[in-house]
């Protein structure tokens, strides 16, 4: 019996010894670090506001010296300008009717297009919302229509969208007319292309007003602020 304790006793000095290496060889534990924004970069937002609150979105762009206001806009991937550069054209797939302008801001302050040239710092923030053409939109809650347009599944890679300020009283023909994008029938009856698009014989323009299809008098049809109209190109 005698000669079985130092045997039990070597065994417990050896189960000792593993689970101390084991304790040591643990590793300790790493504080959380929280991430922390970058430094070196900006950011360029779309404000919708009440124009187009669907249009509104944020994002985070690298920053480098020398990049100036309007090489921010371009490089957002957001922004097409016009042919001269002196204005926005759209901003993604929304383009405006003459009613509304593409504004800038720089930091809360209004950028002119001349003036966008100006090199930006880091942790700048460049805000593009939408203004009336005949206002400077402050204080301002203008009501809007909107035209949508798309290709379907004959040519899914036409879709845009076109905004108005809304008139009281407007019909679905007047918005379509006024577009600048939609050729009408001479008698104003049927929409004969969009986009320069022209239906093949199987084809036609399906109308829609807030995703309903209208029926052949839909384009009396009277409108209401914040109203959607789509045209669809459509087999028959």
């Amino acid at each position: 019996m005698n000669k079985k304790i130092p045997g039990f006793i070597g065994l417990c000095l050896l189960i000792l010894v593993i689970l101390s290496g084991c304790t040591e060889t643990r590793p300790s534990e790493q504080p959380v670090v929280q991430e922390t924004e970058p430094t070196n970069s900006i950011t360029v937002a779309v404000d919708g506001s009440t124009f187009l609150p669907d249009a509104t979105k944020s994002i985070k762009r690298d920053f480098s010296e020398g990049l100036t206001l309007k090489k921010a806009l371009s490089n957002s991937g957001l922004v097409d300008f016009t042919a001269d550069g002196k204005r926005i054209q759209s901003v993604g797939e929304v383009s405006l009717d003459s009613s509304l302008i593409w504004g800038v801001k720089l930091n809360g302050k209004d950028i002119d297009p001349e003036d966008w040239n100006m090199e930006l710092h880091a942790k700048d923030e460049v805000i593009i919302y939408v203004k009336a053409a005949d206002s400077t939109g402050e204080g301002v809650a203008y009501q809007t229509t909107l035209l949508k347009v798309s290709g379907g599944n004959i040519m899914p890679n036409l879709n845009r969208q076109y905004a108005g300020v809304y008139i009281q009283e407007c019909t679905v023909r007047d918005v379509l007319k006024s577009s600048g994008v939609v050729r009408m029938s001479e008698n104003n009856k049927y929409v004969v292309a969009v986009e320069n698009v022209i239906p093949r014989m199987n084809q036609r323009w399906v109308i829609k007003v807030n995703d309903k299809e209208l029926m052949d008098n839909g384009l009396d049809m009277k409108l209401s602020p914040r109203d959607a109209i789509k045209l669809e190109l459509t087999t028959s």
